[in-house]
């Protein structure tokens, strides 16, 4: 795959699993159509304009990160969740939850991974990664595919080709969402 560069803003908008809004799809893992498979992973941001339901995602885990306006409580089941702007917050996809706006309309980047096929780590500017699906991300696959996605208030960059150095790590700019995807076997993305 080629390095991408977009203003995901002129993505077409496609309402929520829920019907309570819309999102835009700025990845997807579409390798896994080919074999008749939910994808591993997918990157997208909605946009939140009101209290309600929280889409459901069985078998999946979120990363959440707030792009812009004040924060979204979640609550359900037993867990409270507080998505806030430049931080990066996983839970699973499996909990019924309610959302409240905390001041207003926010958009929202999501990564959804399957559980279990795909290792992730998604940084916020020099913040400490989150990781999803495993004891620590230097245990991935030695041979593994790799996705670096960067997404800012306007744009985002995909690159299938990248290095994992943490070089980069230090050069991503402070508004600025990076999510790492590995793959334990070779594909196509996107």
């Amino acid at each position: 795959m080629r390095a991408v560069h977009v203003n995901w803003r002129d993505l077409p908008p496609e309402p929520w699993k829920n019907g309570g809004g819309v999102t835009r799809t700025l990845a997807v893992d579409d390798a896994a159509s080919a074999r008749k498979m939910p994808p591993r992973w997918r990157v997208s941001v909605a946009d939140i304009t009101g209290d309600g339901a929280y889409s459901r995602f069985p078998g999946v885990d979120r990363v959440s990160v707030v792009l812009s306006g004040a924060g979204v409580a979640l609550r359900g089941d037993g867990v409270d969740i507080a998505l806030l702007p430049g931080r990066a917050v996983a839970f699973a996809g499996d909990v019924a939850l309610q959302a409240r706006l905390l001041d207003g309309a926010v958009r929202v980047l999501n990564l959804f991974v399957l559980r279990g096929a795909v290792q992730a780590q998604v940084r916020c500017g020099g913040a400490q990664p989150v990781i999803v699906n495993a004891a620590s991300w230097e245990d991935a696959v030695a041979h593994a595919s790799h996705v670096r996605i960067v997404v800012d208030a306007q744009n985002f960059y995909i690159d299938s080709s990248c290095q994992d150095d943490a070089a980069s790590a230090d050069a991503l700019p402070p508004d600025a969402v990076r999510i790492d995807l590995r793959m334990a076997a070779p594909g196509a993305f996107c």
